[in-house]
């Protein structure tokens, strides 16, 4: 959690005027479940981590502002750097999953395997 609050206030250093804290607590203890395991990966799969806390949060937004989805993707690019992923995913392509994610056009595992494709 103490992770997910400094990214947030990196990112968006103005305090949003309306926000709803539960949306990223559902975003973290989602990302830390290991319960979901996808076979032939090795644990812990930090694509299925960090699509976890993009998908929750493109689809829970935490705050009341156009920039959830900002939030999402630049929160999603600075996790992976920190668990040691070699590459990252181009903001571009995390705004694209973020967006999929909240149409409805890729759920979790969409987003994860896309995301495989890009480490």
């Amino acid at each position: 959690m103490e992770w997910a609050w400094s990214a947030l206030t990196h990112h968006l250093p103005s305090d949003p005027a309306v926000w709803d804290p539960s949306g990223l607590v559902a975003a973290v203890a989602r990302h830390q479940n290991d319960l979901v395991l996808v076979p032939e990966q090795p644990e812990p799969d930090i694509a299925w981590r960090a699509a976890a806390f993009l998908h929750t949060l493109a689809v829970c937004p935490p705050l009341d502002s156009p920039m959830n989805e900002f939030y999402a993707a630049a929160a999603t690019r600075s996790y992976l750097r920190v668990a040691g992923a070699k590459s990252l995913p181009s903001p571009a392509l995390l705004g694209d999953l973020v967006e999929a994610a909240k149409a409805g056009r890729a759920d979790v595992f969409a987003v994860a395997e896309q995301l495989r494709a890009a480490l």
